[in-house]
């Protein structure tokens, strides 16, 4: 058996907004609607000058396309995107703008809320866990961590009183509940399009119910934060199934 690291070989492009699908069909014949290319899909597609592997997934919560294509091509692929978007009005973004943007949807990160230090169970992965499919690698240890009882629960939490961009989270901010130590942020930042101050968090089970009131310590200021409903933006994801 061979191994190749071809790492340095691709790059990586996503498309994502509501004009997406629009844009694309620009640049390429591949049928890209719903019932031929729906939500969770791979295809490989002729995109430009480049042929690219195309997952209909993103991590902002829109529809959308990541596109893996050879990097000597990423330049032209890049180029050709810009200029079949002008009429879109598309624009790059960055990091902090994608990061506001999953905190919307309650997205987990490693190493945030997936590490070492939490189970899948813990991170609320259930619905990607099955025990009863067979053997996995860890997979009695993390049974019986389930029935023993977890030591934490993932929670999205909208904070209080926040004013400016300085107060919202960032992350590893203690979480208390009546000035008792209950969890800590693992994420957070003000949600644009709920216009709402979000963090993400480890808390014990019993802190971990809807609307259970907490606060959390922001650079030497406590706010009052209240646990909310996961993916406070499009919870039904009917955007990226658009």
């Amino acid at each position: 058996m061979r191994i190749d690291n071809v790492s340095a070989r691709y790059g990586s492009l996503i498309v994502v907004g509501p004009k997406s699908r629009e844009l694309l069909s620009q640049l390429t014949r591949a049928d890209l609607s719903n019932a031929a290319f729906p939500w969770l899909s791979v295809r490989t597609i002729d995109i430009g000058y480049t042929k690219a592997v195309a997952l209909r997934v993103n991590y902002v919560g829109e529809l959308g396309w990541e596109f893996h294509h050879p990097i000597e091509q990423q330049v032209a692929l890049f180029d050709h995107l810009m200029e079949a978007g002008k009429e879109f009005g598309i624009r790059p973004y960055g990091i902090k703008a994608m990061s506001s943007l999953s905190i919307e949807k309650s997205y987990r990160l490693v190493p945030r809320e997936l590490s070492i230090e939490y189970s899948a169970y813990e991170s609320g992965l259930d619905r990607f866990v099955h025990p009863n499919k067979g053997e996995f690698l860890g997979r009695d240890a993390l049974v019986a961590g389930r029935e023993k009882g977890l030591n934490w629960n993932f929670v999205t939490m909208e904070v209080h009183g926040v004013s400016d961009a300085d107060s919202d989270t960032r992350g590893s901010e203690p979480i208390y509940s009546k000035g008792k130590l209950v969890g800590r942020a693992t994420n957070g930042g003000f949600g644009w399009r709920v216009n709402k101050s979000l963090a993400l968090g480890m808390v014990r089970p019993e802190y971990a119910t809807l609307d259970t009131e907490l606060e959390i310590k922001i650079l030497d200021k406590t706010f009052k934060a209240s646990v909310i409903a996961e993916s406070p933006y499009d919870a039904d994801n009917l955007k990226l199934r658009a």
